[in-house]
């Protein structure tokens, strides 16, 4: 009885895992990974390992859960669409965004950070982080962009 529950969940993370490494394929400028996805990740993997249960079909549908979960740490840019963390990972249109806010950062060892905030029209908000100078993104961004999308540069002091 169980089983008749477990293999369709089996087929359906085994599918979106698919599409998440064909959407992560996509991406040409990466953001930094979200961390605590491979934390809440061994947390889940431990916790499955210690339950004891040795179906097989319970067995599959936890690992590729659990490889969900590592998979949605990426983030970053395609020629036609940000990718966004989670384990329903948003896939934004550039032009669904209302602006971007870009802010540079000098770290310590002399290398450069840039948070952009995509802004969306119905008041919500992506923030990704990028390991590269603020010149660099600007320019593998506008090419990108319609033309009614701003970006903003905002220093911090």
């Amino acid at each position: 009885m169980l089983n008749t529950i477990l293999i369709p969940l089996d087929i359906a993370f085994l599918t979106y895992g698919a599409y998440l490494l064909y959407r992560h394929s996509q991406i040409d400028i990466h953001a930094g990974y979200a961390t605590f996805q491979l934390f809440f990740a061994a947390i889940l993997a431990m916790w499955f390992v210690t339950s004891g249960i040795n179906d097989l079909a319970y067995i599959i549908m936890m690992a590729a859960f659990v490889t969900l979960i590592v998979l949605s740490g990426a983030s970053g840019l395609t020629p036609t669409r940000v990718i966004a963390t989670g384990v329903f990972s948003r896939v934004i249109p550039y032009t669904k965004l209302a602006g971007i806010t870009l802010t540079p950062l000098a770290l310590p060892n002399g290398r450069q950070l840039v948070i952009a905030i995509f802004n969306l029209k119905p008041r919500r908000f992506v923030r990704l982080t990028f390991r590269s100078d603020l010149e660099s993104l600007i320019a593998a961004l506008r090419p990108r962009l319609p033309e009614d999308v701003a970006i903003t540069i905002q220093h911090v002091q």
